[in-house]
């Protein structure tokens, strides 16, 4: 590059950009269609040099974002434009550059018929130069197997599914099945190989999908006018990369949107049909799928002892992703779709979402919260939307409505799904006083499972004094003018007192420490608020009248909040731990325990507490301790007039230890093992003789 031209880059990238931290900013007012007062946003934003506002940044004013992007190395460039990512990545590419980063803060902010959006601006902005956590990601190849399913009973399916296959057949390595098919296929054309054959079962995941078929036949190459195929044969086991379902009937897999590298359409869609092509040309090739979920075997809940107890996740995973191992359960990260639900509903933390994980999306909510509020904002609300439906709504009423409101600040995610009472206790302990969460009224499922979590936090709420019926809004309309209409009618009446805290740790952690802030805030005292059936927290009501305290129930605990002490016959529980998974209730051969959904919001639920205890009882043999005198006086009442314990001398074995027991079994006469001299084997000879 010619010096005047590098100087000449520096030069507007220095007037042009605000620099926030080790990012340059380029702020546009998209033609006029927002007022942005640059000096004041980048007093807002706490930048030293105040911010040059472009006015057609992807156009006339290009030449200030080509400046911009030579800027030093260890500064990135942040654009505040997401309509126009291509032309910016373009013009990147083509200069050599890395690509910038991008920020939406049209219609997230600047598209609203209110006034004062400049905090929320500010705060956007700021929030683009915070760092992220990186995802992991799992690679996985397609060799471009694709199937073709289509139904030869329902109107235009095998026309439909010839005329995919020949759009494909270029790509993808094309095989076309149709299920209930005539003897009136016309035979001709190049679209691959076509069959017959019905689906029994489906089971795997994109790159790896493994069927079952029944009635399965190849066309014969000799096939004239109509298609003639081989004998049909059943239990066919076959495989592809990818599956293109158009036979209209029930879907191979349940959650089947949620299963990458299944596709569906109708038949007679032809705008889907076309769609869906070009979707699946391009699934071909070596992809990085974000691995969804953590799990932790160790702190999983689901059974011990083949005693059922926790199985919120297998209820909600709508993808079919999680199945049962042993006393654990197994979560597949190439079928799951990341709906988030697991990490919603898990009471212990062993199934905790990546995308977003729990504590970083809170840290988001409170440094978004924060930069708001330093803007110079006030009465703040959060929207929560997913990235895709959610995110079309709030652009469609930034178009064609009011936008959104100037004090609800928007986070999206990758669904919606994971929006877990602990998000919503930890929003509003760290200020937010309405929680809006956009839902997509396709799917039923989400719905329903926010609307559950929902429930349990307005309960958690109305024991520190913040329980109000607009506190948290959940929207499932897809007409934007109803959701814009919601979103600025239902305000809450009043606000709890915030406790802003660091939301580290697991979810379980986070909404303890929430519930207590605003407890403390509010001024409630150690009380313990009643919770739904099915929450996550509560106690065991334990009949000590009839407990013998055998500690069956401990060594089932999968979280360890039934506690016995080594040194003496107590039983203890601490509350804080207890999931209420109910394997103790399983487990209690005296069924003496229940469950009692609750929240303890009193410091001694973290602490062990006796529940009973009993003296040890001693052996009659050794007078060693070797168990509690309740326990084994029960055992000597359940096998009083047993058969086998008539005899004094049986019933004072029970009073044993184990080694003094096997001893005094064999110094009887009349031991049980004692059968006589054996007798004498026979042989041939004798029967001969």
């Amino acid at each position: 590059m010619p010096k005047h031209r590098a100087l000449l880059s520096l030069i507007r990238s220095g007037e042009d950009v605000m620099k926030l931290s080790r990012h340059e900013v380029l702020v546009c007012d998209c033609g006029s269609t927002m007022n942005i007062d640059g000096a004041k946003l980048g007093k807002a934003c706490g930048a030293s040099d105040g911010c040059t506002v472009a006015t057609s940044l992807c156009r006339d004013q290009i030449d200030r974002y080509e400046a911009a992007l030579d800027a030093p190395g260890d500064t990135s460039l942040i654009i505040a434009c997401t309509q126009e990512t291509s032309v910016f990545s373009s013009v990147a590419e083509d200069l050599g550059k890395p690509i910038p980063d991008f920020v939406n803060i049209r219609e997230f902010a600047g598209w609203s018929a209110d006034s004062g959006t400049m905090p929320k601006t500010a705060a956007l902005l700021r929030m683009a130069t915070e760092p992220e956590r990186p995802a992991r990601s799992m690679a996985m190849v397609s060799n471009g197997r694709c199937l073709i399913y289509a139904d030869g009973a329902r109107g235009a399916g095998v026309d439909a599914a010839l005329q995919l296959a020949t759009s494909l057949k270029d790509s993808l390595g094309v095989t076309v099945m149709i299920t209930n098919a005539g003897d009136d296929i016309m035979a001709g054309g190049d679209c691959g190989m076509l069959t017959r054959g019905t689906i029994r079962t489906a089971s795997g995941h994109f790159t790896a999908f493994d069927l079952v078929i029944d009635g399965f036949a190849s066309a014969q190459p000799s096939s004239r006018s109509f298609v003639t195929f081989d004998d049909p044969q059943d239990e066919v086991e076959s495989g592809c990369d990818l599956i293109i379902d158009i036979t209209g009937g029930t879907p191979l897999f349940t959650g089947w949107e949620k299963r990458d590298g299944y596709l569906r359409a109708d038949a007679e869609d032809s705008l889907r049909l076309k769609a869906l092509a070009v979707e699946a040309s391009e699934m071909i090739g070596e992809f990085e799928k974000p691995i969804y979920v953590a799990y932790d075997a160790d702190l999983c809940a689901h059974s011990r002892n083949s005693l059922s107890g926790c199985s919120r996740c297998l209820d909600v995973c709508p993808a079919g992703a999680i199945s049962v191992a042993g006393d654990t359960v197994e979560i597949d990260p190439a079928i799951c779709g990341g709906c988030g639900y697991c990490g919603a509903v898990c009471p212990s933390g062993a199934a905790q979402t990546m995308v977003p994980a729990a504590d970083m999306f809170g840290q988001q909510m409170a440094t978004l919260l924060d930069h708001y509020l330093e803007a110079g904002g006030k009465t703040p609300r959060l929207l929560l939307a997913d990235d895709s439906h959610g995110v079309q709504v709030i652009e469609m009423m930034a178009r064609f409505g009011p936008g959104l409101p100037a004090d609800m600040l928007p986070m999206t995610m990758h669904s919606v799904g994971r929006v877990g009472h602990d998000l919503l206790a930890t929003a509003v302990a760290q200020g937010y006083e309405q929680i809006v969460i956009i839902t997509n009224p396709a799917k039923a499922d989400e719905t329903a499972q926010i609307g559950a979590q929902v429930t349990l936090a307005r309960a958690l709420m109305e024991g520190v004094g913040g329980d109000d019926d607009a506190r948290f809004v959940v929207i499932d309309e897809a007409d934007p003018d109803k959701v814009a209409s919601l979103i600025r009618d239902a305000r809450p009446k009043t606000s709890p007192k915030p406790a802003p805290f660091s939301p580290i740790g697991s979810p379980r952690g986070i909404t303890r420490l929430a519930m207590r802030g605003l407890a403390g805030a509010q001024k409630v005292g150690d009380t313990a608020i009643p919770l739904p059936e099915g929450a996550p927290y509560g106690r065991v009501d334990i009949d000590t009248d009839n407990c013998t305290i055998c500690l069956s129930c401990v060594s089932a605990c999968p979280a360890g909040a039934l506690q016995d002490n080594p040194d003496a016959p107590q039983l203890l529980f601490r509350e804080d731990a207890c999931l209420q998974c109910g394997i103790c209730v399983a487990t209690c051969p005296e069924k003496v325990i229940t469950l009692v959904p609750q929240f303890n919001l009193a410091d001694s639920a973290m602490n062990a507490e006796l529940v009973i205890e009993d003296t040890p009882f001693h052996c009659t043999g050794c007078n060693k301790p070797f168990g509690s005198t309740r326990s084994i006086e029960r055992v000597i009442a359940k096998l009083e007039g047993h058969s086998m314990f008539t005899g004094g001398k049986q019933r004072d074995m029970l009073k044993m230890c184990e080694d003094c027991r096997v001893g005094a079994m064999f110094n009887e006469d009349d031991r049980m093992l004692d059968v006589g001299e054996r007798r004498k084997p026979r042989t041939t000879d004798d029967y001969l003789n």
